[in-house]
């Protein structure tokens, strides 16, 4: 895994991937400031008491499940900017460390915005479901912690691993690579997930992901996994 990781970064940095890397920072900039307006102008705009004490006190508590809800969402947001450009991240990838096991099936921008926005949908119903657990797991933030990493990690992770196996297998053969490789895959999703809430990080965040994705799946596939099942040259 470490070496996977290490791999990804240096092909994040890589000239030949410089445009769509400036593309997909440009545009996570413009959605992340969008978030932070959107929560700051709902967070001052609360006026239901006469007392200013307590719309303060109802504004605040607001904005916590605004943030919430915003860090659950973002990796999410990141996902579907990064679903823009998925096959020419996955084709770059694999063109260039798999060349005899590039995806012979392309994923068009509609199939992959369509897959980050399922995803998008599930963290947010998800996520607000949980508000409660997360507030009252305020007393033991440990827990609750866990609990939102974890989730919304395999959430993500099960997105991602969707979009790169779409590529090279059928639905039936990508449901039984993901159930064989499921716990491999959760710890990035998780990474990604922790990324999505780190500043600057959360910028690259989308196309790390992506990239890691492609090299996990390339690496499970190679190792043998399900390999009479799997066409995956």
């Amino acid at each position: 895994m470490f070496k996977i990781i290490r791999t990804s970064i240096l092909d994040l940095f890589d000239s030949k991937m410089r445009a769509v890397f400036l593309k997909t920072v440009s545009i996570s900039i413009i959605v992340i400031l969008g978030l932070m307006l959107l929560i700051w102008g709902l967070f001052d705009s609360v006026q239901i008491f006469e007392f200013n004490f307590l719309n303060k006190l109802i504004s605040w508590a607001i904005g916590v499940i605004l943030v919430i809800i915003a860090s659950a969402v973002l990796g999410p947001m990141m996902i579907v900017i990064g679903g823009i450009y998925s096959e020419d991240i996955a084709h770059y990838v694999e063109k260039k460390h798999y060349p005899n096991r590039v995806g012979h099936r392309f994923v068009g921008v509609a199939e992959s915005i369509n897959t980050g926005g399922r995803l998008l949908f599930k963290c947010l119903i998800i996520n607000v479901l949980l508000i409660p657990i997360y507030i009252v797991g305020g007393f033991f933030p440990i827990i609750s912690v866990v609990i939102f990493f974890w989730v919304n990690g395999y959430l993500l992770s099960r997105e991602l691993f969707e979009i790169v196996a779409s590529r090279h297998l059928g639905r039936g053969d990508r449901v039984l690579f993901w159930k064989a490789n499921r716990g491999g895959s959760v710890v990035i999703g998780v990474m990604i997930i922790c990324l999505s809430t780190v500043p600057l990080l959360n910028l690259i965040s989308a196309m790390l992901g992506m990239i890691i994705t492609t090299h996990f799946f390339q690496y499970r596939a190679n190792a043998g996994e399900l390999q009479r099942r799997l066409d995956v040259e």
